[in-house]
């Protein structure tokens, strides 16, 4: 239901599972880091009703400063969190693992600033476009089948379409 092994790329046709899950993890994030954080959005393809995913929870952590990354990333170890090194810059990204498998990634980023609005503007067109959230099905399938040990490869080859999506939300 969730998790998948580190690096793998294996699509599940949508959860409702998946909200929920979310809800559950935004309790307990917002009780432990309330001071440190602005907001807690679920991004991501679980967060998008109708979408196929890797069965991962992605959530958005927008703070005003990555000056408290120090202390967040205490409190989320201290929650089963561990960080992952990412070349996105301006972005810490942690990963939860249950038996081996990431069952959930939380992305800190400055809230407001263009990585959080990019998050939600992708989310939000998705969740409003019908005839986008089929194309971009169609263009995870195919990557999926294409890179099914090579998530970096997966995940480079749909930046394309992201910008796309991006674009359009802009117009919006």
């Amino acid at each position: 239901m969730l998790g998948l092994e580190r690096g793998l790329v294996k699509l599940q046709p949508y959860n409702d599972k998946w909200r929920k899950s979310f809800e559950e993890e935004r309790e307990l994030l917002s009780s432990q880091l309330k001071e440190l954080i602005i907001a807690i959005e679920h991004v991501g393809s679980t967060s998008i009703e109708g979408l196929f995913a890797k069965p991962i929870i992605d959530i958005a952590i927008g703070v005003s400063s990555l000056d408290v990354i120090i202390e967040l990333k205490e409190k989320a170890k201290a929650l089963g969190y561990v960080e992952v090194p990412v070349s996105i810059d301006g972005t810490h990204v942690f990963a939860r693992y249950k038996e081996k498998k990431i069952t959930h990634f939380l992305h800190v980023m400055i809230y407001n600033q263009s990585l959080w609005k990019d998050q939600i503007s992708f989310r939000d067109y998705l969740r409003s476009d019908p005839d986008a959230k089929i194309e971009y099905i169609n263009i995870k399938e195919e990557l999926a089948k294409k890179y099914p040990n090579d998530v970096v490869s997966y995940t480079n080859n749909k930046k394309k379409f992201v910008d796309a999506i991006l674009k359009r939300a802009k117009k919006v």
